[in-house]
């Protein structure tokens, strides 16, 4: 078969857009175990019970923890974020409290309030405690410095907690994705093959991923990024008039993650079952498992590439997507016309 750098670029952007929708689906599986797992919320137990030592009980069972707990179908789910003035204010109040005495005055953060912090950070019976404020105590002058450090240095370790878990979300993806591979019978090698073999497929799977990229994916790019990022970030996107955003969001709700795998079913469902892609196992007695064209032998080479393509995560195919898609438009743009929409 004659092949033209056409061809090439074809096959290399139904390759592309095909590692884009296996991507979503794993993406919605590693959502979904990160739901049921609550691995967020015992990372960051785990992460604060290392630097409060036996006081985490009370820093978790105090009322302004407590407030943040989300319930979802009357069952209380537990903390998973908490953000800086939420634990220099819970901390701090702890302190104060440390001796039985009540505060001095009203309990508002005075210079006399400050006093009694430091005495009871020093004489602080856990030493985990002791270990947290006294650094933090040697930087400070006065309360609004002192719940700074504390503030700072909180921002500085919660950094550390999030490597924790984008490694065990990395890990988790890596698992799925494999998963994947093997029980759909995605195998890279032998899907290439067929995108150079198969005119019918390749148009088809081209024609969507144009679809799927038009105008810059603007219709569609903020809801694949916006979940794909879900499970190693607590992020939300704003989507104003003339741009689209990504902000921190505190907490992710039951309702928002049933959303989330809502939209990665949809668009698996609404692309992998019109294209007709050689996938799957072939079922029938006497029949061999495989794709017609397919060995055991090229099939294990197959499922590993496609594994590691699908750990990138779908924005990094995306992205990919929209540049080759881009090239192929200018490419094919007739000479003398510099307008692509014509």
């Amino acid at each position: 078969m004659n092949i033209n750098i056409s061809t090439l670029l074809d096959v290399a952007i139904g390759l592309i857009f095909i590692f884009f929708v296996f991507s979503m689906f794993v993406s919605g599986i590693v959502e979904l175990i990160n739901s049921l797992s609550e691995q967020r919320a015992s990372l960051l137990r785990k992460a604060l019970t290392k630097i409060l030592g036996g006081n985490a009980t009370d820093f978790f069972n105090h009322q302004l923890t407590k407030v943040k707990e989300d319930k979802f179908w009357g069952f209380n789910k537990p903390v998973n974020y908490l953000s800086a003035d939420s634990f220099s204010t819970v901390v701090i109040d702890l302190l104060a409290k440390a001796d039985g005495s009540p505060l001095v005055g009203d309990g508002k953060p005075t210079e006399q309030v400050f006093e009694k912090i430091k005495q009871a950070a020093l004489n602080h019976k856990d030493e985990a405690v002791k270990e947290l404020i006294r650094p933090i105590l040697a930087k400070s002058d006065d309360f609004k410095t002192f719940k700074a450090e504390l503030e700072k240095w909180y921002n500085g370790y919660m950094e550390q907690v999030s490597g924790w878990f984008k490694r065990y979300a990395q890990g988790v993806v890596w698992v799925v994705a494999a998963l994947v591979a093997i029980a759909l019978n995605v195998d890279t090698i032998h899907l290439t093959n067929r995108l150079f073999n198969d005119n019918g497929l390749r148009d088809r799977v081209v024609a969507q991923a144009i679809m799927t990229t038009k105008n810059g994916g603007e219709t569609f790019a903020k809801d694949i990024k916006f979940v794909e990022y879900l499970h190693t970030n607590d992020v939300t996107l704003v989507d104003t008039t003339d741009s689209k955003k990504f902000v921190v969001k505190p907490n992710l709700t039951g309702l928002d993650s049933i959303a989330v795998q809502t939209a990665y079913l949809r668009f698996v469902q609404e692309n992998v079952a019109e294209l007709s892609l050689p996938i799957g196992w072939v079922s029938g007695e006497g029949k061999s498992p495989f794709q017609p064209g397919q060995s055991w032998c090229l099939a294990i080479l197959g499922w590993v590439l496609t594994t590691a393509a699908l750990s990138f995560g779908a924005p990094f195919w995306f992205d990919l997507l929209l540049k080759l898609v881009n090239i192929r438009n200018t490419a094919r743009r007739p000479p003398g016309n510099p307008n692509p929409s014509n």
